[in-house]
């Protein structure tokens, strides 16, 4: 079966809808050359680029690669690079812009096979095999994909792969273990890390998005709620919904430290966060205090308190009418809040019970949303008046947006509004579109996340919906009647949906890069493929080894499990030995004494951790007993064999009634 290319880009456009017939052998009708390198020196902006630039020209298009290193002189495993790629006209020289090219990096030795071995002998073939999505068939780095990240309900979060998944083998990436439920998140605009709060202990983990593993933990003060980064990503703001007048306000994390600066003290009640467009100033509500306190993001203090609201719900900002939108639930108004003077410069009059709000991308509208009235508010920043006042059914409590729609979530409802922003000003009366997002309403699931309950999907007029009801992520396409694919959650329940994009920015006109950490040390083939006009080509990529990674692999340990009963009764005692093994030297580790074990019923409760005793030269034994019937995962760690917990295979212990 020969498939354009063309037909291709629909595929990686769209692909998590797409079910990809992987048993076809499928042909690419290109031609894939090696890697053509010229002399021509990079300009003023790559003079830290670490390789020379490769270029390739065809079709009247030019294409060259290179690579920028960051922060050390050559690219490294184990460190992060930044990967460009200049697409111009060949004969004018002026960029192409707008275009959503195809990139894949995998080891280029890891691909050598006999000649006789026409399947995956070359780059052709190996873009054929990741554009299938087959298991096994995967590059190294992938950057046209994306990955669904689902805040649980447990201490956990999913990480779904939307194109394996498609395919109906599997769709769980790996799951991130955290010490305690989620709260809310925020992310930086690398993709490269995401913060999570966690209320109950009062700290946020730091999760690497490149890895999928938490980094740390950050002290957040007390019930850390609400999290946010403003504009320039300085600092992390954690708002503190604590009861008490003394612990509750927002505390300030430095970024680049992670380590938090200060506590600052607002008011009580529920807070809401967000910043000016040039982060001088950030905004906290204060509920139960009828407050707003504004902070001064260099002095790290508050400079205003804003008294003139009833009952401050929610909050957003507008960079193009520079002004803040607070919304008065108890008074039923929305006041227009000035950032250069930060004043109140007018109250726009709609009706109590109205809450939750947000701005679409450009900054052009702000959307309200009533519960009670059922209801929502289109407000005109030109002219800072009420627009539309439009039905939406059954309590609307939470709006988010796509570049080109504002979706509303209600209590009373599994299906999801939605009205294209291109309808909104004008006379006419504006259509509500809806789709079926599950099969129950999201009210009928206690404790709902104030984290988005959906997110838009990277490169693609399309959404992530999260279903808490029946414990699913659906897919939908804007323009479509109902979703067109799903994601299971393997007995989780959602709360909210971000994504890790991996996809290719265009960062200045007709450049296109990514910030990519390099996996290994070696020579990498880097395919490119672009729709129009149709390309294929494989530029090349070296690494070089890194001293430090070479000497924590001379010291890091393989784990063996020693012991074979998997199946005890209820609070049976229970014996688990592992022997840690140098991979190099086959010899053991011996006399430790941090080994850890971390075990948990699945999904994630009754968690626990323990230090193993060792028993003979190497072999490290836990002895415990597990209360309660399910399936139990043990996992073993240890910092001085640089194993950290969770990074090694595991094994389960199912716990019965009676072994039969």
């Amino acid at each position: 079966m020969s498939i354009k290319i063309n037909d291709h880009f629909k595929l990686i456009r769209h692909r998590p809808l797409i079910k990809i017939l992987s048993a076809l052998a499928l042909s690419i009708t290109l031609t894939c050359s090696a890697a053509q390198q010229t002399g021509t020196e990079p300009g003023k902006q790559d003079k830290q680029a670490a390789n020379t630039i490769q270029k390739q020209v065809k079709n009247g298009v030019s294409i060259e690669f290179f690579t920028d290193a960051l922060n050390n002189p050559q690219v490294q495993e184990g460190e992060y690079a930044e990967l460009k790629f200049r697409i111009s006209d060949a004969q004018t020289g002026a960029p192409v812009k707008g275009i959503y090219p195809a990139v894949w990096i995998d080891m280029a030795e890891a691909w050598n096979r006999k000649k006789s071995d026409k399947q995956i002998n070359n780059c052709k073939d190996r873009v054929s095999l990741y554009l299938q999505g087959i298991v096994g068939m995967r590059p190294m780095v992938d950057l046209n994909s994306y990955f669904v990240l689902v805040m649980n309900q447990d201490k956990t979060i999913s990480v779904i792969d939307p194109i394996i998944g498609i395919t109906g083998i599997t769709k769980l990436y790996t799951s991130i273990n955290m010490k305690a439920p989620g709260g809310d998140w925020a992310k930086s605009k690398d993709e490269q890390t995401l913060y999570v709060s966690l209320p109950t202990i009062g700290e946020v983990a730091v999760i690497d998005l490149t890895t999928f593993s938490v980094k740390g933990y950050i002290k957040a003060g007390k019930m850390p709620l609400r999290i946010s980064l403003q504009p320039d990503e300085k600092y992390l703001w954690v708002a503190n919904d604590n009861r008490k007048a003394a612990n509750s306000g927002v505390t300030v994390i430095d970024i680049a430290k992670r380590k938090p600066v200060k506590f600052i003290k607002t008011g009580t009640g529920h807070h809401e966060l967000t910043f000016s467009h040039n982060s001088r100033h950030a905004y906290i509500t204060n509920r139960d205090n009828g407050t707003i306190s504004v902070l001064d993001t260099a002095k790290l203090r508050k400079v205003k308190t804003i008294k003139d609201i009833k009952q401050p719900i929610g909050i957003a900002y507008s960079a193009m009418s520079e002004s803040l939108y607070a919304v008065d639930g108890k008074q039923g108004e929305i006041l227009v809040i000035g950032a250069a003077a930060n004043k109140v410069n007018k109250r726009i009059k709609v009706k109590q019970g109205v809450g939750p709000i947000g701005v679409s991308q450009d900054g052009r509208w702000v959307i309200a949303a009533n519960t009670h009235q059922d209801e929502i508010y289109v407000i005109d920043v030109s002219t800072n008046t009420v627009a539309h006042t439009i039905a939406v059914e059954n309590k609307p409590y939470q709006v988010a947006f796509s570049r080109a729609f504002v979706y509303i979530r209600s209590l009373g409802s599994e299906r999801v509004n939605l009205i294209e922003l291109a309808h909104l000003g004008k006379k006419e009366t504006v259509p509500v579109l809806s789709f079926a997002a599950g099969q129950g309403a999201p009210g009928k699931v206690p404790d709902l996340s104030i984290a988005q309950a959906i997110h838009e999907a990277p490169g693609e007029a399309a959404v992530l919906v999260v279903s808490p009801t029946d414990n699913t992520v659906y897919y939908y396409m804007e323009g479509m009647n109902a979703p067109m694919g799903n994601f299971r959650n393997y007995g989780h329940r959602p709360r909210a949906v971000q994504v890790a994009d991996r996809t290719l920015q265009e960062k200045e006109p007709g450049v296109y890069s990514a910030k990519v950490k390099v996996p290994a040390a070696g020579t990498f083939d880097v395919a490119f493929l672009m729709e129009s006009p149709s390309i294929l080509h494989c530029f090349s990529m070296k690494s070089e080894p890194s001293a430090k990674l070479a000497a924590e692999r001379r010291n890091k340990y393989n784990v063996a499990y020693l012991e074979d009963k998997r199946k005890v009764k209820v609070d049976e005692e229970v014996t688990v030995r592992v022997k840690l093994i140098n991979p190099e030297t086959d010899q053991p580790h011996i006399g430790l004494k941090d080994v850890t074990f971390r075990y948990y019923r699945a999904p994630a409760f009754d968690r626990k951790e323990a230090i193993a005793k060792e028993v003979s030269e190497g072999v490290y034994e836990l002895k415990t007993r597990l209360p309660k019937t399910g399936l139990y995962y043990f996992h073993v760690g240890s910092d001085t064999a640089n194993s950290k917990v969770g990074s090694s295979p595991y094994i389960s212990v199912q716990v019965v009634n009676g072994v039969s």
